[in-house]
């Protein structure tokens, strides 16, 4: 799918910009070269270090040690690399109605060996072979004003939690207007999803004060699917409150083995409802409200759900304004999983500003979190950001994770900042990190890394 999209993406655009050269001032040519310095350390323990930096809560990666895979391996640090990143950007139009963009992420690895800790033959941090250049990802997007084509890579592609929430999609997608319709069509693949594709069509339709959407949706592996029809709509009952509501009919073949799930429970399909409601109180307090129920054979194979089968969630929340410079939110969620316990949340939050500081406080206390006694997780997250001028700012933040014992990690962390724009067109960010604790089988793990990266716009 990637090669396929990469080719049609170069195709396209050779024809879209012979003709844009021919026009004075039709074409802009933009880029970023990011030059970045990393070093850091694992500790003594690298799996222990992995699996603290890949929580939720911290880098929220991929963790290959839990056997997540190897995808994410290069978003992790490495204890010793010096890069190149090469971003291109080519706007332009084709006439007067017709525009399309290019962006283009290059990679140009490496400036020295990289050196850090291994899974496997691979290296944590790796960018890729010493002195290789090649391409990562590139995004084509024609428009008219009325129709929007996307072709290539696609990052943090969402379209539905039940159907496709991932961090790296290649599709072909294309968005336009039918008899006052919103009419979108994609087709996609990931690497993360081989040999498997994606297709999706979606039409709807603003009536005033309801918009309705109808959805088909499909995963197809080798022959076989998975498929969702949709009904969702959206109320605006008033200029107080918002409702939003979506049905889902799922199917799935017998033989499709694109989901361990649906090949565990023998799956063949379910439905699931979403409700979801906003009440603006007043100036300063809103309240929220949502229930999520998903059958015992839902199969979702790129979702993002709750759990990926059989629940209930109830949600409820509320912000308030206590004055211009402090806002603070309350959240309560139940989720009946039909385990032994149900799992519950309390989060508490508060943002304020003071001057030229901007600060957050949060913590989430979790009970039953695996749907069993003895699985209670408590997160606080504490962050703050300085404004010391207009070219000059400074960041700080920490997240102290506590958990029953052999449930979950259990970790520090810290992460200091500090940005700076030299120029109109040159940026420098440097980035500090340092996380200490243990993992869910109390293995001690420690890890820390320094990146400094400069920034070049031309």
């Amino acid at each position: 799918m990637k090669k396929i999209s990469v080719l049609l993406t170069f195709v396209l655009v050779l024809a879209l910009a012979v003709p844009a050269f021919a026009a004075e001032d039709n074409v802009k040519i933009t880029g970023e070269v990011k030059t970045i310095f990393e070093a850091g350390t694992y500790g003594d323990d690298d799996e222990a270090a992995v699996t603290l930096w890949a929580d939720d809560d911290v880098l929220d990666l991929d963790n290959p040690f839990a056997g997540d895979g190897e995808g994410d391996m290069d978003d992790y640090y490495a204890e010793k690399a010096f890069y190149q990143e090469i971003d291109f950007a080519v706007a332009g139009m084709v006439n007067e109605n017709i525009t399309f963009d290019l962006a283009i992420d290059t990679l140009v690895n490496n400036f020295t060996n990289v050196e850090s800790a291994t899974y496997g033959d691979k290296l944590f941090g790796d960018q890729g072979e010493d002195e290789d250049l090649k391409m990562d990802t590139a995004l084509l997007t024609i428009s008219d004003g009325v129709s929007t084509l996307k072709l290539g890579d696609v990052d943090d592609y969402a379209n539905d939690v039940y159907f496709i929430d991932e961090e790296d999609m290649e599709m072909m997608e294309l968005s336009t207007k039918v008899s006052e319709n919103d009419l979108k069509v994609f087709v996609a693949g990931s690497e993360d999803f081989e040999d498997q594709d994606f297709y999706g069509v979606t039409l709807g339709r603003d009536l005033g004060a309801t918009t309705l959407t109808g959805k088909l949706y499909q995963s197809r592996y080798e022959g076989y699917a998975v498929s969702n029809f949709a009904v969702a709509a959206d109320v605006e009952v008033s200029d107080m409150v918002t409702i939003n509501g979506e049905v889902v009919a799922n199917s799935a073949d017998k033989e499709f083995a694109g989901d361990a799930d649906r090949i565990k429970n023998n799956a063949e399909g379910d439905t699931a409802f979403f409700l979801g409601a906003d009440v603006a109180v007043s100036d300063a307090l809103t309240l929220n409200a949502k229930l999520e129920s998903v059958g015992e054979e839902f199969v979702s194979v790129a979702g993002d759900l709750e759990e990926d089968y059989d629940y209930d969630l109830f949600t409820v929340g509320a912000d308030y304004a206590l004055n211009d410079a402090n806002t603070v939110g309350a959240a309560y969620t139940l989720v009946d999983h039909n385990e032994a316990e149900d799992k519950s949340t309390i989060e508490l939050s508060l943002d304020n500003v003071t001057g030229a500081f901007t600060n957050t406080a949060a913590v989430a206390f979790t009970t039953n979190d695996g749907y069993a006694e003895d699985t209670d997780v408590t997160v606080i997250t504490l962050g703050t950001e300085y404004a010391m001028s207009k070219l000059t700012t400074i960041s700080a933040k920490l997240v102290n994770q506590s958990a029953d014992d052999y449930y979950d990690n259990e970790f520090t962390y810290l992460a200091a900042g500090l940005d700076h724009q030299i120029s109109e067109t040159v940026s420098w960010d440097t980035e500090a990190r340092f996380i200490t604790g243990e993992d869910k089988d109390e293995y001690d793990g420690e890890g820390s890394s320094l990146r400094t990266q400069l920034n070049v716009k031309f």
